[in-house]
């Protein structure tokens, strides 16, 4: 079984989506640390006007200090409708189902779910959290393919700076290199 993970991001890039195509199970990695300024919480698209434009969902103060599944937005900030009718004039699709929680979680999700079906791609979900494996960093990765029975761990290219193949025994590790013609969000590619 080929596995791949990945924290979820919000409308990733394509290159996101490719990665998920050629796995198996694809992981959501939900139970480490939110990182600020990240694409967790925000991206970007090319506007009607052809200008560069991110597109954010602002998070509780408190949000660098937990693991990402456990992250609020910030609802004291009138960002939700701003968001849907820029989204809305930019790509006449409404967004409203996609934003309609307080959990980033829950909204990132709701946005990789969207691109999976605009994609047609059917590969199975399983988060992070629920599978009770500890470790950090490459070790936590290689214990998820462990207690999956994977036998390729699928990263995407940046894994070959940090992966520590140690921990990986006797699954493979493959490095996948996406094919995008541009690192905007999913929405701007599968739309436009």
């Amino acid at each position: 079984m080929r596995v791949t993970i990945h924290q979820p991001e919000h409308f990733p890039y394509m290159g996101y989506f490719q990665k998920i195509e050629n796995a198996d199970l694809f992981v959501i990695l939900d139970n480490v640390n939110y990182r600020k300024n990240y694409f967790q919480n925000h991206n970007r698209f090319l506007n009607n006007n052809g200008v560069e434009e991110w597109f954010t969902v602002p998070v509780e103060k408190e949000a660098t200090n937990k693991w990402i599944k456990d992250v609020q937005i910030n609802t004291q900030l009138p960002w939700r409708k701003k968001l849907i009718t820029k989204l809305q004039q930019n790509f006449k699709t409404d967004f409203t189902e996609v934003y309609n929680s307080d959990s980033l979680i829950k909204i990132n999700m709701n946005s990789i779910k969207w691109a999976m079906k605009q994609l047609n791609l059917n590969t199975e979900i399983v988060f992070a959290s629920e599978l009770n494996v500890q470790g950090d960093k490459s070790e936590l990765l290689a214990n998820i393919c462990k207690k999956l029975k994977a036998t390729t761990y699928l990263s995407g290219p940046s894994g070959k700076d940090y992966l520590d193949l140690k921990y990986f025994d006797n699954i493979r590790v493959e490095y996948h290199n996406p094919i995008v013609n541009n690192p905007y969000s999913c929405i701007y590619n599968i739309l436009k």
